[in-house]
């Protein structure tokens, strides 16, 4: 009897305010299938839906972090 081990991929977004655009919770990453092998779809972590993403602070960029006015919708996760 073989036994396998398999290792899910994921890709960690570098922008914190992402979110999904079904349910609008925090996405740090994503699963991706096409470096894990796996036969799953690739999906939103942690709400494992497959709709688009988003960023809750249009300003945001690596340099200058979100430029917005402070607000609840705007928390990094």
């Amino acid at each position: 009897m073989a036994t396998t081990v398999h290792t899910h991929e994921f890709v960690t977004f570098a922008n914190p305010y992402m979110r999904c655009l079904r349910c609008y919770v925090p996405v740090p990453k994503w699963h991706d299938n096409s470096t894990c092998g796996c036969h799953d779809r690739w999906w939103n972590e942690p709400c494992r839906h497959t709709a688009g993403i988003h960023s809750a602070c249009p300003s945001w960029s690596p340099v200058d972090g979100c430029q917005c006015t402070p607000n609840p919708h705007h928390q990094a996760t």
